[in-house]
């Protein structure tokens, strides 16, 4: 449940796979410098070595073992959507508009990041308040 990368500034309106190609993140794992470490995405994404994404569905059905994988590699998105919600709830100022200068905003999203993150490192001894 924690953030290892993020990237800001980009427009909610652009595809997944155009962002992926101009992130940082994509040099690192074409040049398998991610490694062990693989990419979860959803179905708009191929199959790479480094990324694991979904199968598409067949014209007769999917076999069993990929109907198998498509369920785990779904349980896994999960847990990432709950990472994000996590994140909102905890700090809801991320939800709603900020009477703050738009220059400031990847600063407010990385102080929330932080928090998030040493509150699940630390999660005996952080107070969130």
């Amino acid at each position: 449940m924690e953030f290892w990368d993020y990237d800001y500034g980009w427009v909610g309106s652009i595809h997944d796979g155009v962002l992926f190609q101009k992130i940082d993140v994509r040099n690192y794992v074409m040049k398998d410098k991610f490694l062990p470490y693989k990419l979860i995405g959803d179905a708009t994404y191929q199959m790479w070595p480094w990324c694991y994404s979904p199968f598409k569905d067949e014209k007769d059905g999917l076999p069993r073992y990929k109907t198998h994988w498509n369920f785990i590699q779904s349980s896994i998105r999960k847990s990432m959507e709950r990472t994000f919600g996590m994140l909102k709830d905890k700090f809801q100022i991320l939800l709603k508009e900020v009477n703050i200068p738009s220059h400031h905003m990847p600063n407010l999203a990385m102080t929330c990041i932080c928090l998030q993150n040493m509150h699940i490192v630390n999660s005996n001894g952080f107070d969130m308040d």
